[in-house]
């Protein structure tokens, strides 16, 4: 998606622009500013010929997964890549056609990020690796367990307590056999899944967003 001009309420709401909504995601991916989103790779891309870039020339297909770009009106490229269970945004400055070869010069602004950057980057390198059968998604993407927290946030929200919350997601037998069990299992996995659906209400969802 290349923007011909900015969009100030869509803006507002930390989007590049609005979405369709008569199109399906696939057709019609939302495209989240950097500034909302939980981390971003930003990288210079530096011409490839130089002989001091050639060997670490790339192009954008060489990462195999989805990928989905917008373009600023100011030239920066935003591509969004999606696989293996991870997300991965990159804000490239420098390139003028994304079909073009270059050299990746990454940026770290503020030490503090060093951790979160380094694996993000590890995402990426990952994301080179050529497929071999199934990739496993991290237990935090998978549907059961996302629904499992929206359900727990929505009782949480209407004032029931954790065994109530835990009926309604796991059913009344199987809080009756396990409430009081000796390892208190259940009980600490129903506050786990209240904490992570509050973690997704207050912008955690935007890491699942593409």
């Amino acid at each position: 998606m290349r923007l011909r001009r900015r969009f100030p309420r869509a803006e507002k709401w930390g989007l590049y622009t609005f979405a369709d909504p008569k199109l399906c995601p696939h057709q019609a991916p939302v495209f989240w500013h950097t500034s909302a989103l939980k981390g971003v790779v930003r990288l210079n891309a530096q011409r490839p010929n130089d002989p001091d870039n050639a060997s670490t020339a790339r192009t954008l297909a060489d990462f195999n997964v989805d990928r989905r770009a917008v373009i600023g009106i100011d030239g920066v490229t935003l591509v969004l890549m999606k696989g293996r269970g991870s997300q991965v945004p990159v804000e490239i400055h420098g390139l003028s056609v994304l079909t073009a070869p270059f050299a990746p010069v990454f940026e770290l602004h503020d030490l503090a990020d060093l951790a979160g950057q380094t694996e993000l980057l590890r995402r990426l390198q990952r994301f080179t690796e050529q497929r071999h059968g199934a990739i496993q998604k991290p237990p935090f993407t998978s549907d059961a367990r996302l629904r499992h927290a929206l359900i727990a946030l929505d009782e949480s929200l209407k004032g029931r307590t954790y065994r109530q919350i835990a009926i309604t997601i796991f059913g009344e037998k199987k809080v009756a056999e396990e409430w009081h069990g000796h390892s208190q299992f259940l009980k600490d996995r129903t506050r786990r899944l209240v904490a992570k659906g509050t973690e997704l209400m207050k912008g955690g969802y935007r890491a699942l967003l593409s």
